[in-house]
């Protein structure tokens, strides 16, 4: 959950597409936000296309709040982002949403902030742009970079999730096999193969050597280990009953 969460809010001004507008709800629970605000919808934000989109976050859709204008939506906000792809017609400075993240998660700290976005078929104006405190774009590989809605909406509410995470919240923890627990599968190994007969063309030890060769560059947790080990004791069970 990102801290203070309550108060971030997400913007979208004259949203042309109800899918979009669901699919934006569904982005917002997803990285645990839940602020939609819809500046004078284009669009049926309650039809089931968005309904539909929204998936399991009809509740963010069903709770989006609803304004006639942009300053209204930023009435309460001490600071605001406006997104927009213009960013060489502009003369103000504008941040990528990773370096955006963690400024943003501190002001919200202690102050309702806000990410703008614009419509689809034409972002937002120049005068809605200078209302906001600063811009926002984000970098792509080409000159005319052409964002869904939606998907803009998913990478900025994915950067704060990810700035507000602590150093290792959220991300797996490797419990790595042991050098005991892998001498103990070799000898398995050495074991079953001696019970199947195999006939290295040098020694065991050096066949052996091989798998070790081989194993030894995939990071083998634990329970991957045992999972080998059922494997070959499956193995010997099979050799065992064929006697």
């Amino acid at each position: 959950m990102i801290p203070s969460a309550d108060n971030i809010h997400i913007v979208l001004v004259q949203p042309e597409s109800a899918g979009n507008v669901g699919a934006a709800a569904r982005a917002l629970k997803t990285m645990g936000l839940s602020k939609l605000v819809l500046v004078g919808p284009v669009c049926d934000p309650k039809s089931e296309e968005a309904v539909a989109l929204a998936h399991n976050a009809t509740d963010v859709l069903a709770a989006a709040r609803i304004v006639p204008s942009i300053e209204l939506s930023l009435a309460d906000t001490a600071f605001s982002v406006a997104t927009t792809n213009r960013t060489r017609c502009q003369n103000s400075p504008y941040l990528t949403p990773r370096e955006l993240a963690p400024e943003l998660l501190a002001k919200a700290e202690s102050h309702s902030v806000a990410i703008v976005f614009g419509r689809e078929s034409a972002g937002l104006t120049n005068h809605e742009l200078s209302l906001c405190s600063i811009q926002s774009t984000v970098p792509a590989a080409t000159d005319v970079p052409s964002l869904n809605l939606a998907q803009a909406v998913m990478i900025y509410v994915y950067e704060l999730f990810q700035a507000s995470l602590a150093a290792g919240d959220g991300r797996y923890v490797w419990r790595l096999g042991r050098h005991a627990e892998f001498e103990q599968l070799y000898r398995h190994l050495g074991q079953t193969l001696a019970r199947l007969g195999t006939r290295p063309a040098t020694t065991m030890d050096n066949y052996i050597a091989r798998f070790r060769r081989v194993l030894s560059r995939v990071p083998f947790e634990s329970r991957d280990i045992k999972l080998l080990h059922k494997l070959l004791a499956a193995v010997d069970r099979r050799v065992e009953g064929g006697r």
